[in-house]
């Protein structure tokens, strides 16, 4: 799966949302497991605005485990209505409203930062999220692609209170 080096961080492909109390970046890597690269994957970084200025340095890092990529990609092609993606202490949760997805990002108590993402941004987040399933399963085939994503987010259980919920395996 790693036949060539690894790409700098700088150098990883990249997509970026700017609303007006938050940004978010969206980013292909490489997936991590006991500080070993096994696949790929993406991390999303939401940080607060401050006027013309994003504060990266107070954001929120989650990177997504082999089971969450798909659900994050079944939320931006309609097969989802939302996600949640939970680790100790801090969260995303995305989900599709008229018009756009909206995310929002915690962290401890009383962190908390949202932004809704245009329909031009989700398409370019779906892409890089598609690609990087792409790359780690080494599936070629849209059409099969797309039928292994249905299924997959058939499989996202519902809770008695219409909550979805997945929990994180790595």
């Amino acid at each position: 799966m790693f036949d060539h080096p690894l790409p700098a961080p700088g150098d990883q492909e990249k997509t970026r949302c700017f609303g007006s109390r938050a940004a978010l970046t969206v980013e292909a890597t490489p997936l991590i497991q006991r500080g070993e690269p096994v696949g790929w994957t993406v991390n999303l970084d939401v940080a607060p605005r401050h006027q013309d200025s994003i504060q990266w340095q107070r954001k929120i890092t989650i990177q997504l485990g082999e089971n969450e990529l798909p659900i994050l990609a079944a939320v931006c092609l309609g097969y989802l209505p939302f996600a949640e993606f939970k680790r100790p202490q801090k969260g995303v949760r995305i989900e599709r409203q008229p018009g756009k997805l909206y995310l929002s990002a915690t962290q401890g108590r009383g962190t908390a930062y949202s932004l809704p993402i245009p329909i031009g941004q989700t398409f370019r987040i779906t892409a890089l999220v598609l690609k990087q399933i792409s790359r780690h399963t080494r599936l070629t085939n849209g059409h099969l692609l797309l039928a292994s994503l249905r299924g997959a987010s058939a499989l996202y259980s519902v809770r008695a209170e219409g909550h979805f919920r997945h929990s994180h395996s790595g």
